[in-house]
């Protein structure tokens, strides 16, 4: 059973530590004067921060639970989103939750406390009535974050309302494919992170599909069902006289979590032989794929294509993507075939194939193996769009392994490079990502609070 105390990293006498951050010294002498550093009370003031940048130090060194902060210290240039940013990465802090509590002078705060990811207001000056209402409102406040902290599908992520906060609205709505002439290079990875990177971490609507005609792996990398696959869809279209509508697709797509949705693939290679996705009739369906997904509202929409660019279910998505990621790796004999293959696509009148569509996604990439990134440049005809490393600890095979997408983890060099490419398409993730501090496994008994705020826990 959970224990609230290793939960919120109480001491052995459950007090609460309470770190402030406020614009006066009478509020300041008020939160002293009730909850002195040394005494009975369940909550002790322990410290002050004198800036917003000081904060998560002052936390540390004193292992605080709750934050306390008068929105008057949001000031200048770039402080609300310093101030939201902060808020959520105290709230998905790996080791335990820490609560922020928001000091309002100003009601038309409270909302914005709220969306940031607050989980208590009270208002200034701390008089008496609201000092009762911050010793009440603790409790609720700490077992919400202990119970968010304990679902099976916690992702260590900033609130929808912090988001919304944080985006400016300098982005537009992309459709991109990931694909490769040779296999094993890592487009499925790749796309795979790029999608929840958008769906998950950014929340904005996403759609990831599986269209790898070689054989498609996303159920197994994202551990979901294959039932309902691009194939199925595949005959649904043939069978209503080759029309394909938003609800008939919708009927075919796999939630993951948050805004991040999946069209599976063809997971056995006898699918993708079958008639309704090959020839002509692949061709129109892969057509009308894409006219029913854009017009259903998807802030990003990424393919993970196959090899062979012959195939209508890669070739179409190529012609029509905003932007394709061709994915080359420090390996000789990849940027030979894609080489030529590139060359075999410039051919295809309707494809064309220029830097603002095409760039390439240099990955396991490692100036030590002796291909030059600048030659290759040159000889491929197309600007780098990012580079990820090599990567020596593994930790992308055991994502994959796993079944759990490496953005999700704590940062490291992959997937740190990863959100630096997919930031050129989304700005607001550079702010996101830096939140990100990972996720704690701990083991949990239940609340102490008692009985009128514990909640059974299952």
């Amino acid at each position: 059973m959970p224990d609230v105390k290793q939960a919120l990293n109480l001491d052995d006498d459950n007090h609460i530590r309470l770190v402030s951050a406020l614009t006066t010294m009478g509020d300041e002498n008020a939160l002293f004067s009730t909850y002195p550093a040394a005494g009975p009370n369940k909550i002790r003031f322990v410290a002050r921060a004198q800036s917003l940048s000081d904060v998560e130090e002052v936390v540390r060194r004193y292992h605080a639970n709750v934050f306390l902060i008068d929105h008057q210290m949001a000031r200048g240039a770039g402080a609300g989103e310093a101030l939201i940013t902060l808020v959520q990465r105290l709230r998905h802090n790996p080791e335990y939750p820490i609560i922020t509590i928001g000091l309002c002078y100003d009601p038309t705060w409270v909302k914005t406390f709220e969306e940031a990811g607050a989980l208590g207001t009270v208002n200034g000056p701390l008089t008496t009535l609201e000092l009762q209402r911050l010793n009440d409102e603790l409790p609720v406040a700490m077992n919400k974050a202990m119970q968010e902290r304990l679902r099976p599908d916690y992702i260590s992520r900033f609130s929808d309302g912090a988001i919304k906060l944080i985006d400016s609205g300098a982005w537009q709505r992309q459709t991109i494919s990931v694909w490769s002439t040779k296999g094993g290079v890592g487009k499925s990875f790749l796309a795979r992170e790029i999608a929840v990177a958008l769906g998950v971490i950014c929340d904005r609507r996403t759609l990831l599909v599986d269209a790898d005609m070689n054989c498609g792996d996303q159920h197994t990398y994202l551990r979901l069902s294959p039932n309902q696959n691009i194939w199925g869809l595949a005959k649904v279209f043939k069978t209503n006289g080759n029309t394909l509508t938003p609800a008939m697709v919708q009927q075919y797509l796999t939630p993951y979590a948050a805004n991040l949705s999946v069209l599976l693939g063809a997971h056995d290679m006898a699918m993708t032989a079958q008639a309704e996705l090959r020839g002509r009739q692949g061709e129109a369906y892969a057509e009308a794929l894409l006219d029913t997904l854009g017009a259903m509202g998807f802030d990003f929409i990424i393919f993970d294509l196959g090899q062979n660019f012959a195939e209508p279910m890669h070739l179409v998505p190529l012609k029509r993507c905003s932007l394709n990621l061709v994915v080359v790796t420090s390996e000789k004999s990849t940027a030979l075939e894609m080489e030529m293959a590139l060359n075999g696509l410039r051919n295809e009148r309707e494809l064309k194939l220029d830097n603002a569509r095409f760039r390439l996604l240099l990955n396991k990439w490692d100036d030590r193996i002796g291909l030059d990134a600048r030659e290759l440049i040159h000889r491929l005809g197309l600007p780098e769009f990012a580079r990820v490393p090599f990567g020596t600890d593994l930790k992308v095979d055991i994502s994959l392994n796993q079944s759990k997408p490496l953005v999700l983890d704590p940062p490291n060099e992959v997937s740190n490079a990863i959100i630096g490419a997919v930031n050129g398409l989304y700005r607001p993730l550079e702010t996101l990502w830096s939140g990100r501090k990972g996720k704690a496994k701990k083991k949990f008994r239940l609340p102490f609070f008692g009985k009128r705020h514990a909640k059974t826990l299952r």
